[in-house]
């Protein structure tokens, strides 16, 4: 059965224009002139985009623990988000689970409950879950512990991405022990005598050996590997040589200036673009997107900033908004070799969203594989059936 949805203004081709598109199966099958299709669900003047690709999100840490100890069950925590991310045009989700250092797991982001999850995920996204839910693993990497478990998931065929992290104090993302420590012993488990020792044990670590070695057993099953929290020149060479193709929120200019040079892909954080600013006091986003300096932008913690950030980049700084939207479909999905989605054309995935702009920039219908599985216009009979056949 062949499902036609229509609008004035459809993005295709890297502009808005009027068109019906016909989806056979999961695929767009035509994209025809406006109004020459029967049965078409008209949405008037709402936008429809190409769904939004997120290569970056730890939302599923807050589903599991929305509070500090209140831990809820894999299951309906992974099933809920499936839904909220369908509400906030997200149809290609790659959670960011952390492998931690062994003095963390018994907190969030340790071994067994990461395996846990990524296992989790990858099951159920097989038989139950409404969007694309990919793994993209964040090894810390003096996680001696957690190696062979993350390579046995690498074997298993799990994990679709790999991201090197640097936690360790006076560098990255914690250029003070102050802030180190403020950040540190607010999310984990830590009392003074210990913390002391866990500092002194992660700057004593050997970190060449491990990263290489995971590095080199990612590449062999082709998964891209990412680098997160690049603050200098020194470390991007070094990853460049093993074979990083990314880096996760480069901390200046210069330091994404270098990895524009090097070929290396950069991202940063919709919720940055959303706030004006970097929640942790380093760079805002839009200065790198105003030089272009940035190739995409990922929901990092915040799924609905995904639809908000290219609306801000249009208020702020005057960026069209068809460009802005490429920051989080198009750019990401080729970025992540995903061929198949991340525009509207001829023959790529029905992965498509309505935006209604009617107050704020608003999702009230996402389309995933050419079926309906978010509709939020309620009081439009035709939409409604439509999206119930």
């Amino acid at each position: 059965m062949q499902l036609v949805i229509r609008s004035s203004q459809i993005l295709t081709g890297g502009r808005f224009i009027p068109a019906d598109i016909a989806i056979s199966g999961s695929i767009i099958s035509s994209i025809e002139p406006y109004k020459s299709l029967d049965s078409a669900i008209d949405m008037g003047n709402m936008k429809i985009v190409p769904g939004f690709v997120d290569l970056h999100s730890d939302a599923i840490e807050k589903e599991i623990e929305p509070r500090p100890g209140a831990r809820f069950p894999l299951k309906a925590a992974v099933m809920n988000l499936d839904k909220k991310l369908g509400l906030s045009g997200i149809t290609t989700m790659f959670h960011a689970v952390g492998f931690n250092d062994e003095e963390l797991t018994k907190n969030r982001r340790g071994t067994e409950k990461s395996a846990e999850l990524v296992n989790e995920i990858y099951f159920s996204n097989k038989r139950f879950l409404n969007v694309d839910n990919y793994i993209h693993t964040r090894f810390e990497i003096t996680s001696r512990s957690s190696i062979n478990t993350v390579k046995k998931l690498i074997s298993e065929h799990k994990i679709n991405m790999l991201s090197l992290m640097d936690h360790s104090p006076g560098q990255g993302q914690f250029k003070t022990l102050e802030s180190w420590k403020k950040y540190h012993l607010s999310a984990y488990s830590f009392d003074i005598e210990n913390i002391e020792k866990y500092i002194e044990k992660k700057l004593s670590s050997d970190k060449t050996g491990i990263v290489e070695e995971l590095v080199k057993f990612a590449r062999s099953y082709n998964i891209p590997v990412l680098s997160h929290d690049d603050d200098c020149k020194e470390k991007l060479n070094t990853l460049k040589n093993l074979g990083i193709t990314f880096s996760e929120f480069p901390l200046s200019i210069e330091v994404a200036e270098y990895a524009k040079s090097l070929n290396i892909s950069t991202g940063m954080g919709a919720p940055n673009v959303v706030r004006g600013g970097s929640q942790s006091g380093n760079i805002a986003a839009k200065e790198l997107i105003s030089k272009n300096l940035c190739d995409y932008l990922c929901s990092d913690y915040h799924p609905s900033s995904m639809l908000l950030a290219p609306y801000k980049l249009q208020e702020d700084l005057n960026i069209p908004l068809e460009k802005g939207l490429q920051l989080v479909s198009t750019n990401p999905a080729q970025l992540a070799g995903l061929k198949d989605r991340g525009i509207i054309a001829i023959g790529k995935k029905a992965d498509l969203i309505v935006i209604d702009e009617s107050y704020t920039p608003n999702i009230v219908f996402t389309i995933k594989n050419g079926k309906p599985i978010y509709n939020g216009i309620n009081n439009d009979k035709q939409v409604l059936n439509h999206a119930l056949l």
